[in-house]
């Protein structure tokens, strides 16, 4: 568990590191979304589920700056049945028009994925592989470190594993129209000892100012898996977003 809390105190630090960015006019170079979405039934069966989620990006000269969060919590007849918290860092450097560097920390903690925490801190090069009016694609590669903490330790006595991976990603935003984007977003992290691989499928539509409306399916899969769990995970959500 100290390396979880570690891992949350290197990535606050790297968000308090880069405050710089907001030092000047701040607020106008920042954008991003705030969503928040809820589901209650009451009857035969008792269901309730809250997802929230946050994400910003700033950019200042040739320096681009991401930070997201998620959050779920649901509940079953009374009993907690998903809980499950997400932060993710990013720092990215242009050194020319279509290429960049990039640093990116994450940690994610799902009290019903057998896992206590996976935390992954990476680096490496990214290339803007299209950018107009209506269009991103953007694609980044590189090497990092992951480490995993299980519930229940392994035959061999190991509940937690450090590994070397090599993290691939790529982001593509389409604005179908004036008032809807679609966005395709998926990564893979490989190592040794496992390999999670994630995809977010978004289709966003404004309502009213920055008031829209946001529906998202994400598949989350797991190589390796403790017992009694399942390798792959799957979300749909229907959430009201704010734009800034």
């Amino acid at each position: 568990m100290r390396y979880f809390n570690n891992t949350l105190v290197a990535v606050a630090a790297t968000v308090a590191a880069n405050g710089a960015f907001a030092q000047d006019a701040a607020t106008k170079l920042w954008k991003g979304d705030i969503e928040f979405g809820y589901y209650q039934q009451e009857g035969n069966t008792d269901e309730s589920s809250i997802i929230g989620k946050a994400n910003g990006k700033r950019s200042n000269g040739q320096w681009t700056y991401d930070i997201n969060a998620e959050a779920q919590n649901s509940e079953t007849s009374g009993i907690r049945s998903a809980e499950r918290y997400f932060l993710s860092n990013r720092l990215a450097y242009d050194f020319s028009e279509s290429n960049y560097s990039f640093g990116y920390a994450s940690a994610d903690k799902d009290r019903f994925s057998g896992y206590v925490y996976q935390a992954t801190l990476t680096g490496g090069y990214g290339r803007r592989l299209l950018k107009n009016e209506k269009m991103t694609w953007d694609a980044e590669v590189g090497p990092g470190i992951r480490v995993s903490e299980f519930e229940t330790a392994s035959d061999s006595g190991d509940g937690q594993i450090t590994e070397a991976i090599l993290r691939l990603s790529t982001e593509f935003a389409f604005a179908v129209s004036e008032t809807a984007t679609f966005e395709q977003k998926l990564s893979v992290e490989s190592g040794d000892e496992n390999t999670v691989s994630k995809s977010v499928t978004s289709l966003k539509t404004k309502i009213v100012g920055g008031l829209g409306l946001k529906l998202s399916y994400t598949m989350e899969y797991n190589e390796i898996v403790p017992n009694d769990t399942v390798h792959l995970d799957r979300e749909t959500a229907v959430t009201v977003v704010y734009n800034f």
